[in-house]
């Protein structure tokens, strides 16, 4: 009984160590979602293994992961350039989102098991608290929880690793921008709506609130043009 024991700690232990890579990918994320690494800048991969506390293997690693994501360019002995942000692509990559969100609603209305239902309605009241009490930055952190909450109760991996290409963008552009243009309460809402419908099982719904939570992407971004177009004056300017 002592080895069983020992046997299934020993299991649940290496359960839960995360590869290198994949932690230097989140905190290489986390830096330029939060502009710690700014758009435009370029970066050196030793100095963000020293930054990072790393080898340099998994902080490459994570790199080219960050490159297929869009948020970074890598040239060859010249270094890593971080992306400017564009409202075009931002669109773009909502055009791509809407039927994926639909696809991701359905499909977790339908196979999510009953404690990713119960996490859905614990993560949807959390999402409304954080934004009734205008926390923008635990608002930010929530859905982002949600979306790879949802994303798993869908089970399925082809769309869990094509949204992967898709959210890091998304949640830069909205962690930019959401102090001057966004609605914490309506996109806290349109969340909530989204997660609750998915909790229930019921599938119409949940596509249609997948639906409307784009379509205030889409608005929110749109909002954004003037300030970009006042950005590139001032860049013309100087």
């Amino acid at each position: 009984m002592k080895k069983k024991g020992s046997k299934r700690t020993s299991a649940n232990s290496s359960k839960a160590i995360r590869p290198m890579k994949e932690i230097a990918y989140d905190q290489l994320e986390h830096l330029i979602v939060h502009d710690r690494l700014p758009a435009g800048s370029m970066v050196f991969e030793v100095d963000l293994a020293e930054q990072l506390g790393m080898g340099r293997t998994p902080v490459r690693e994570a790199l080219q992961r960050l490159a297929r994501d869009g948020l970074v360019v890598i040239h060859p002995r010249r270094g890593v350039m971080v992306t400017e942000m564009s409202i075009a692509r931002q669109l773009e990559l909502l055009e791509v989102r809407r039927p994926l969100e639909q696809l991701i609603a359905t499909s977790a209305a339908r196979r999510a098991n009953a404690e990713e239902r119960n996490q859905m309605l614990a993560n949807a009241k959390f999402s409304e608290g954080t934004a009734a009490a205008g926390d923008g930055d635990a608002f930010f952190e929530a859905t982002r929880s949600n979306h790879l909450l949802l994303e798993q109760a869908a089970h399925n991996e082809v769309v869990q690793n094509v949204m992967g290409l898709l959210h890091g963008s998304s949640r830069r552009y909205w962690y930019a921008h959401y102090r001057q243009f966004g609605d914490l309460e309506r996109a806290a809402s349109a969340h909530a709506n989204l997660l609750r419908s998915i909790a229930l099982g019921t599938e119409a719904e949940a596509s249609e609130n997948a639906n409307v939570l784009v379509t205030y992407l889409e608005e929110f971004t749109r909002a954004t043009v003037g300030a970009h177009e006042l950005r590139d004056r001032c860049l013309v300017a100087s």
